[in-house]
């Protein structure tokens, strides 16, 4: 059941979080405290002195009073400072805690789902959502001290006058009417503009990973075109949202105007009747525009709740188990795994009706290394994605070694499998940091020994920086062997049993191919090592070869038991064959 995320609910979320660092709350909320009351005591003692010039002049206390008022003011602006500090303390620490609880919850969630939803989804959410939510918090925290100001200003008007008090407590009650309208429309209005915003920054977000093809398939119009759909689709709605709340708190501050003119009307008529001092009424004058603000401080007050309870909403619902399905793990460690992977019948589908695995059986032994061959989309990658506990099977058994793969907990998956791919992901941070990722605790002879043995060592070392260098988006620093060798040394830096290498070698030129190939022929007989290549050229001494067509192992043998025994086999080695030919005559 989804969780409804009211006004209290994010309230109480939020709260949690900004609890952890309470003493920066705490102090916060005292240097709010100390603001209300100078701001309070100030505008007394400016009443006062003018008091002292105006009814019975004493300019000693006249100028006591304006002392006094000075002392509020400068006692004001250093609450303020310190107010600052311990807020953007409280603030960031906060953030912190929120992105880091919120990323590990999105890092848990399964990739059928990732499949389904766009990436700016989780950006949008963990960056602009988390920064309006903190503005949202500070403007409802000062707004409560400003509204509780404000409720001392009419109280003191009550005592002054009660005629006048009771005058500017119905005109409270009168423009809140439209601040209340206002913020109605504005929190119907708001969950659809930060949809449409976050589905245009889920677009630029793919726009910049794919400039590349972009830009070599010339489909930079029709791209900003489609971008553009959304960016209209925001745009209206964020129009609307601005003109309607624009309206009415322009039709607000209009009916505050005619109060105002109303209150001086009223107070020139008690002055006339002498039912009013001038020193009264000036006093009353200067505490009128902050009661005429209570009506647009409590509109802005209700609305912030609303904020709170739509971006703590979109942001915590991400960490809600109910919201997105989490990986599935369980608690077993296999002590000395030795690298078998068993499955029995497995069958598997994307979407829950084509199966692109069909009852697949087979045993991969220990330290053996395997190769899983056929045509694009015949199950190859479905199956390392399912050896790598990326997705779920639907039906069927695999085991790691004798222990079902639902058995198995989350670190043992982390320490036991690595996965090459075709395009690895490198992280824009240093060379040295990328190995941290893997393993916190390697020291740069571990990465360095790693280097040479995939051959990475000599580019390293030429690097002005060394392991201190840059990555660059994408590796731009490295070509793509370089890239593999690197992701490979990457790879190893755990004990791993099972090193999975999908396609890749797909992307490289026949020299880098070749290269790799020799590190991953070096490394055969010291783990378990698994294949997938549409290159078959790349896979012939591999210990055993399931060939696959549309989702169900057809054949499995050596190189040579496949090519002499299998037509279709025979048919892929061949065309690949072909292909690399016209490949190396390109290159050439």
């Amino acid at each position: 059941m989804e969780r409804k995320y009211n006004r209290r609910t994010g309230m109480k979320i939020l709260f949690k979080y900004y609890k952890r660092h309470w003493i920066f709350l705490a102090l916060y909320v005292l240097m709010l405290t100390i603001q209300a009351v100078l701001a309070f005591f100030n505008a007394m003692f400016i009443a006062r002195m003018i008091s002292a010039i105006m009814d019975h002049p004493n300019y000693g206390m006249a100028l006591l009073y304006a002392g006094l008022s000075l002392a509020m003011l400068a006692g004001a602006v250093l609450s303020e400072i310190l107010n600052t500090y311990f807020f953007k303390q409280l603030e960031n620490r906060t953030k912190i805690d929120i992105q880091q609880h919120v990323l590990r919850s999105a890092l848990e969630i399964q990739m059928s789902e990732y499949d389904k939803m766009g990436s700016g989804i989780i950006v949008t959410r963990l960056t602009s959502d988390i920064d309006r939510l903190s503005t949202a918090f500070k403007e409802l925290t000062r707004g409560i001290f400003e509204i509780l100001k404000r409720v001392a200003y009419v109280l003191y008007i009550f005592f002054l006058n009660v005629w006048l008090g009771l005058f500017l407590l119905g005109m409270i009650f009168a423009t809140s009417a439209f601040y209340a309208l206002r913020v109605h429309y504005l929190k119907k209005m708001k969950p659809g503009v930060n949809n449409a915003a976050e589905n245009v920054n889920s677009k630029i977000i793919e726009v910049i990973r794919g400039v590349k093809d972009i830009k070599t398939l010339n489909c930079v119009d029709n791209t900003l075109k489609i971008l553009k759909k959304d960016q209209l689709v925001y745009k209206k709605r964020d129009d609307k949202e601005w003109y309607v709340g624009a309206t009415l708190a322009n039709m607000a501050v209009l009916v505050e105007n005619i109060f105002n003119f109303l209150f001086i009307f009223l107070c020139l008529y008690f002055l006339r009747l002498d039912g009013l001092t001038p020193v009264v009424f000036y006093t009353c004058f200067l505490y009128k525009d902050h009661v005429l603000d209570f009506a647009r401080q409590s509109g802005d007050l209700y609305y912030r709740f609303g904020e709170i309870a739509v971006y703590a909403g979109r942001i915590f619902k991400i960490a809600e188990p109910e919201t997105y399905q989490i990986d599935r793990f369980g608690d077993q460690n296999i002590k000395n795994y030795s690298g078998k992977v068993i499955f029995e019948n497995v069958n598997f589908s994307y979407d829950g009706d084509k199966n692109v695995l069909q009852n697949a059986s087979f045993m991969i032994e220990p330290k053996q290394t395997v190769a899983f061959v056929g045509e694009s989309g015949c199950g190859k990658t479905t199956i390392i994605n399912l050896i790598a506990h990326l997705y779920y099977k639907n039906s069927g058994n695999i085991f790691y070694d004798d222990v079902p793969i639902e058995a198995v907990g989350r670190d043992f998956i982390k320490e036991n499998i690595a996965v090459v791919n075709q395009f690895p992901y490198i992280f824009n941070i240093s060379i040295r940091d990328n190995f941290r990722i893997i393993k916190n605790d390697i020291t740069d002879k571990e990465i360095l020994s790693l280097c040479k043995k995939t051959k990475i060592y000599s580019h390293i070392k030429s690097l002005p920086d060394g392991l201190d260098s840059i990555i660059g988006e994408n590796g731009c620093q490295f070509s793509g062997g370089q890239r593999q060798k690197l992701c490979i040394a990457r790879a190893l830096a755990r004990n791993v049993k099972i090193l999975i290498f999908d396609e890749a070698t797909s992307a490289l030129d026949n020299t880098s191919q070749s290269e790799i190939m020799k590190i991953i022929e070096n490394l055969k007989r010291k783990m378990t090592i698994i294949l997938i290549a549409h290159r078959l050229s790349t896979i012939t001494y591999a210990d055993c070869i399931y060939l696959l067509k549309d989702g169900v192992i057809v054949a499995s043998g050596t190189h040579e038991e496949l090519y002499e025994n299998n037509e279709y086999y025979r048919h892929l080695y061949i065309n690949a064959l072909s292909q690399q030919a016209l490949e190396d005559k390109k290159e050439k």
